[in-house]
């Protein structure tokens, strides 16, 4: 109770930082992007993730430290980072299939969890959605309402997920008896932008389709 009292009477906060290192803890944890700025603060999908790591770490003591690897510079900067031990897991979004990243975190032996799987024999813990079976189901959707000239825009197909979307795509469309057509598909990079001219180029070689999965 005395020693309570004197906490109480001097304000003590404790130092976070020598707890930790007596603990062999960091109480941080790394959200580490592959993407460049001008692309991360583009696109929402990257605000949400940011958000929804905030609002999970909210009510505990982790601190979130954000970092972007958009080149090869970054990527020797952050791997003396995490070498150094600073943070207790690091969090990877949109990790590409060729990044080094993830092998050198097995390597130092530090916890990871990766959002969206790299391949299909990823051997991290990964978190992703069903991309297969949600391309399927919005394809068949629309095959239901009488579509018959489905196409759809893809993202860069060196991402995993973007490869089975377009392969839910190719199934709905098989499973419907319609004619596959390569040329209702447009490859896009996830951006507006190439978002806009994939559509355009759609419409210029196929005017008559009544869809689009995206």
């Amino acid at each position: 109770q005395a020693v309570e009292a004197a906490v109480a009477e001097l304000g003590y906060v404790p130092n976070r930082a020598a707890r930790a290192l007596a603990g062999n803890r960091t109480d941080a944890i790394a959200l580490v992007v592959p993407e460049p700025e001008t692309r991360f603060f583009a696109e929402p999908y990257f605000s949400a993730i940011v958000r929804g790591v905030g609002a999970a770490l909210a009510d505990t003591e982790m601190q979130l430290l954000l970092t972007l690897v958009g080149n090869d510079r970054e990527r020797r900067r952050l791997a003396q980072y995490l070498t150094a031990h600073r943070v207790d897991g690091v969090l990877l979004v949109a990790v590409h299939a060729d990044d080094p990243l993830p092998e050198l975190l097995e390597q130092l032996g530090m916890p990871c969890v990766i959002s969206g799987a790299r391949h299909a024999a990823e051997t991290l813990p990964s978190v992703d959605s069903d991309n297969f079976g949600g391309a399927r189901a919005a394809v068949e959707h629309l095959v239901s309402r009488g579509r018959l000239q489905v196409a759809t825009i893809t993202g860069r197909l060196e991402v995993y997920g973007a490869q089975r979307r377009l392969d839910g795509y190719r199934a709905a469309v098989s499973a419907a008896g319609l004619a596959p057509d390569e040329r209702l598909i447009a490859p896009a990079d996830f951006t507006e932008e190439g978002g806009a001219r994939a559509m355009r180029d759609l419409l210029a070689r196929r005017p008559g389709l009544d869809a689009v999965f995206v």
